[in-house]
């Protein structure tokens, strides 16, 4: 008769669990992967496109709305502070790309401060070139791509390029997203 010692049976049914544990890991794996290949995924997306009745009516809409972002652009360009109080709402807030403990301007801000930054002409004295390259409009949502250039107080160039993403509402602006290089911006500035 033939006896196995303890020992090596206790190896044997500790390697048989291993091997089941890892046959069910990876048969886990894979059914988790499979599902979340096949799930939707939960990001945020732009609203969708309004049912249309009047086909004119929405292509006016949207023109309007570019128009808007167009000139607001502008008035942010010149630091038309007046101009500007009259095209946001009276709930507005301004989101710049960028954690505040590294860009001194990034997160989210009121009217207050989004005011207060557009005040004088400090920092480009020369004034500046803030050019809309493209735009695009749905719904009450448009974005739009800008190139600034201008020489700042100190001497330095500043060049940089910008998507901005705005929400309208009754024909101003509620919301503007700012994406832009933070490095270049801190680097000049010292944000």
């Amino acid at each position: 008769m033939t006896r196995f010692a303890p020992h090596n049976n206790k190896k044997q049914m500790n390697m048989k669990h291993i091997q089941q544990f890892t046959t069910g890991t990876l048969a886990l794996a894979f059914v988790f992967n499979l599902v979340s290949c096949q799930a939707p995924q939960q990001q945020e997306q732009a609203p969708k496109t309004p049912k249309v009745d009047n086909l004119e009516e929405y292509k006016e809409g949207l023109n309007e709305n570019k128009a808007l972002v167009t000139e607001f652009i502008e008035a942010m360009r010149v630091s038309n502070v007046d101009k500007l109080k009259t095209m946001i709402t009276d709930d507005f807030s301004w989101w710049i790309i960028g954690k505040p403990e590294y860009l001194a301007t990034g997160g989210e801000h009121d009217t207050e401060y989004f005011l207060g930054f557009f005040k004088g002409d400090e920092l480009f004295p020369e004034g500046a070139d803030f050019n809309t390259t493209s735009m695009i409009s749905e719904g009450n949502v448009v974005a739009a791509e800008a190139e600034f250039k201008a020489k700042t107080a100190m001497g330095s160039n500043y060049e940089n390029y910008y998507h901005f993403l705005f929400i309208i509402e009754d024909g101003k602006v509620k919301r503007m997203k700012e994406y832009m290089d933070t490095y270049h911006a801190k680097v000049t500035f010292g944000l």
